[in-house]
């Protein structure tokens, strides 16, 4: 409510001073609330439920049980936590602490006693620790360098396998890569960090402030989306009167940093061109904004982007974007379609949807751990601390002290302290390996569940808790079609909540046992690899044999746009002259618009070259006689013809396995079979059936016929008559 109300003439109409008078008693006895962030009043409502129920428990009022809370109330609410939850680290029970003391600030107006916040900490540390066995340890803080982004770039264009909605998801992954890299920014500056704002009003005790408004629906066009959108990017044009083309600069004001709302600062970066591809985040921007026509001149391809130029006396030239892509992200998230997952017009990229895709990539790689937004953040700020001044990292990092950054500070000693005691030359190139990620990276290790050998993944179905849940399950599907005939029938009914029920029970057991064996096998081969590799090499039997030299497997890129894209980005262009360098810059922006305009990605073959007869070919995939062969293009070849049909797994689909811009690998063999039988809807049952395979060259009559087919060529089953029937199909 505020003090002077505002009339339609726009005039401002005092108060009687009887309002004064009780706006004076109301502040005083009141509490001035803090404006928090959205996450905080996540946590703060968090701990106001636990507190609740432990108030329900002990049959006490909520409120007025944390106005008169003594420090021994508080040391039995932290037990009662422990005793009531699955903790067992001490940094998450303290962490639970310090929400309580928000919530205590939030809805009491004042802080606890620092006495019994002192007595609180040293209860934790000294009893509860000893009593719950907390793990006190304090996790490694992996960090990023220039060398450690290089190999995850470089394999993220030439080598990922892993399949995408469409091509524009892999340029933005890319774009978030280099962006946090180069500003050190969190990840909620640059992606959309989705949090629930209607039910943060009612946080804290107390009711809501007085000045909350209800919320209405959220505008996408509207709106304030709280990401990286075209209005905080600019491109300006340089002059360069001696070169060919003029300089192409960029700005990235970041709005949307930790803490803008109540104090906002504004944070530009300026980028430049660089010569790898791979660390170029313009070309990424300018791909993009040709995609989304975003531009607000005539600029509707990369050529005429070069074209432009600084025309006197103008010392500069912005090229704009168009006010109504001003607030559009340029990272947007992929939407289900009709026709597919495809990129949204409107809907930013979520936290999630970008640490999946992180750490997909990363265990692609070969990292010992999933890659992280804050492991670049690092990365930056020790960069950034060795070459600028301490108010410069302040500002780069976003602290307001600068004992901050000691937080974020790798665990190893970023000096060689030995050779500063010797008075010896520092070995700075192995400091650098030793501190960084790159040191681990395996690519040997198993990126997926699937890479796991078959003896581990057997053990999954004989697991007695998956026997129990399914015998249950089984028990109530037979129970329900005993009573209303089938499980359709049975939809909504007692017997029919409990069979759901027991269904997801069924899939989250199988679920977190997969997680489970999938990261106890990465954690056994890096736990073992070193050990297994210096035996080998010093086993007696071996010693008179040549030693195996590792050969990565190289990628077969199904699609053209992917694989053109590949090869442009390992071309050398250190020593590229100026002409050179140009036309290498429009032929990679032109691939990377033709890789943004594919609509799905599909999943790509890792084929070594002993076994490349095998892989699995797509004629429309070959160069027309009008178009220059892969070696004249410097591409990598084709693989080779085949000398047998090809042979599939029960997870993918023999139709679409030929489509390079479908999914033919799927998550079980059920969905694979469930999506193949939709293609065999488009003909009849005595209507003859082409093997898309063309390297069979039959045709066979009718739907039994192409399955045996199928099944004794291909290796593939799918569902019988019975089996179709029964699943509904």
């Amino acid at each position: 409510m505020s003090i002077l109300d505002t009339s339609g003439s726009g005039k401002k109409q005092a108060h009687s001073p009887e309002y004064y008078r009780r706006r004076r008693q109301q502040l005083e006895n009141g509490i001035i609330q803090k404006r928090h962030a959205t996450s905080t009043k996540n946590n703060i409502g968090k701990i106001k439920r636990r507190w609740t129920r432990h108030c329900e428990y002990l049959g006490e009022d909520p409120l007025q049980f944390l106005v008169a809370v003594q420090k021994g109330d508080v040391m039995v609410f932290l037990e009662w936590i422990l005793d009531n939850s699955k903790i067992k680290k001490f940094s998450s029970l303290h962490e639970n602490w310090r929400q309580w003391c928000q919530l205590y600030r939030k809805a009491v107006g004042r802080s606890l006693h620092a006495k019994s916040c002192q007595d609180i900490n040293d209860y934790m540390k000294e009893h509860l620790v000893a009593r719950y066995n907390l793990d006190m340890s304090v996790g490694e803080k992996p960090v990023m360098n220039v060398d450690d982004l290089y190999i995850v770039l470089h394999h993220h264009w030439t080598r990922d396998a892993t399949p995408y909605p469409d091509g524009r998801q892999i340029i933005q992954l890319a774009f978030l890569l280099l962006v946090s890299a180069y500003t050190a920014s969190r990840p909620g500056a640059l992606v959309y960090v989705d949090q629930n704002e209607r039910t943060n009003i009612q946080h804290f005790f107390g009711g809501a402030d007085e000045n909350e408004e209800d919320e209405e629906d959220w505008d996408l066009r509207e709106d304030d989306l709280k990401t990286l959108c075209y209005g905080q990017i600019s491109l300006i044009l340089l002059p360069n009167p001696g070169g060919l083309r003029d300089h192409l600069v960029m700005e990235i004001d970041l709005k949307h940093t930790k803490g803008h709302h109540t104090k906002p600062k504004r944070k530009i970066f300026l980028m430049s061109e660089v010569k790898q591809p791979v660390f170029d985040v313009i070309v990424l921007v300018l791909t993009m904004a040709i995609l989304d026509d975003a531009f607000s001149a005539n600029i509707h391809s990369v050529e005429d982007v070069f074209m432009a130029r600084v025309s006197p006396p103008r010392r500069s030239v912005r090229l704009k974007f168009k006010k109504d892509k001003l607030n559009v992200p340029i990272c947007r998230q992929p939407d289900s379609y009709y026709s597919g997952m495809t990129t949204h017009p409107m809907k930013p990229l979520r936290y999630h949807t970008y640490l999946y895709y992180l750490q997909r990539l990363s265990l692609s790689v070969g990292m010992i751990r999933a890659m992280k937004p804050y492991d670049l953040r690092r990365g930056t700020g020790e960069a950034v601390d060795k070459t600028a001044s301490l108010p410069l990292l302040q500002q780069v990092m976003g602290h307001v002290y600068a004992s901050t950054f000691q937080k974020y500070m790798n665990e190893r000693v970023q000096t060689h302290v030995q050779a500063s005691f010797l008075g010896i030359p520092s070995e700075d190139a192995l400091m650098n390996i030793l501190s960084h990620q790159s040191r681990y990276i395996d690519p040997r290790a198993p990126s997926k569940y699937d890479d796991l050998p078959e003896s581990k993944r057997t053990k999954l179905s004989n697991h007695p808790e998956i026997l129990k849940l399914q015998q249950m399950r089984d028990a109530l599907a037979q129970e329900a079609k005993e009573l209303y005939g089938s499980m359709k029938n049975a939809s909504g009914t007692k017997i029919g909540e409990l069979k759901a029920k027991a269904d997801a029970a069924l899939r989250a057991a199988k679920k977190n046992l997969k997680e489970a064996t999938f990261t106890g096998a990465r954690n056994e081969f890096f736990d073992t690899i070193d050990t297994l590799e210096i035996n080998k090499q010093l086993d007696p039997s071996l010693l008179d044999m040549k030693q195996d030299t590792y050969e990565p497997q190289r990628i077969v890129h199904r699609l053209k746009e992917r694989r053109r894209l590949a090869d442009l980005m390992q071309i050398p262009c250190q020593e590229l002259s100026e002409e050179d360098d140009i036309m290498r810059r429009v032929v990679l922006i032109n691939a990377l618009i033709d890789l943004g305009r594919v609509e799905r990605v599909p999943s790509e073959n890792l084929v070594p070259k002993k076994s490349a007869q095998d892989t699995i070919t797509n004629e429309s995939q070959e160069a027309s006689p009008d178009e220059p062969t892969g070696s004249e293009q410097g591409f990598s070849p084709s693989p080779e013809p085949r000398d047998r049909p090809i042979s599939l797994t029960t997870r993918h689909c023999l139709f679409c396995v030929f489509e390079p811009n479908y999914q033919c690998y799927f998550a079980s063999a059920r969905k694979a079979r469930e999506h193949f039988e939709k293609h065999l809807r488009n003909f009849k049952r005595d209507q003859f059936i082409s093997c898309p395979d063309k390297f069979c060259g039959l045709a066979f009559r009718g739907h039994r016929a192409f399955k045996s087919h199928a099944e004794k060529v291909h290796s593939i089953r799918y569902f019988t008559e019975a089996q179709r029937i029964k699943a509904g199909l």
